[in-house]
C-alpha cells in the first residue's frame, strides 16, 4: 500500500514538472514575438523602457534564487527570459 502512494506522488511530481515547462513556454512565447519584431525592424513600437528594466531586474533576482536552490526549470526559464529582456533592452537603447 505504501508503494502505491509513492508511485502517485512520483506521477504528481512528473505532471507538475511538465506543467512547469509548458508554463515556461507560454510565458516566454509572449516575449519572443515583441523582441523579434523589434530586432527585424518590422515594428517601431517598443515596450516602455521602465517595464523592460523592471522585468529584467526581477528575472535576474529570480535567477539568483533558482541557482541557489538548484531548480533546473527556473534556471532555464529565468535565464532565457533575462537574455530576451537584455536583447529587447539593447534594441530600445541603441535604436
Amino acid at each position: 500500500m505504501k508503494r502505491k502512494l509513492t508511485d502517485k506522488k512520483l506521477i504528481a511530481k512528473r505532471i507538475a514538472e511538465v506543467l512547469g515547462y509548458v508554463g515556461m513556454i507560454l510565458i516566454h512565447g509572449a516575449i519572443v514575438p515583441t523582441t523579434i519584431t523589434n530586432i527585424m525592424g518590422w515594428s517601431n513600437h517598443t515596450p516602455p523602457l521602465s517595464m523592460v528594466v523592471l522585468i529584467q531586474a526581477g528575472l535576474f533576482l529570480y535567477l539568483i534564487r533558482a541557482v541557489a536552490q538548484k531548480d533546473t526549470l527556473y534556471i532555464i526559464s529565468n535565464g532565457f527570459g533575462f537574455f530576451m529582456q537584455s536583447v529587447l533592452l539593447s534594441v530600445i537603447v541603441f535604436n
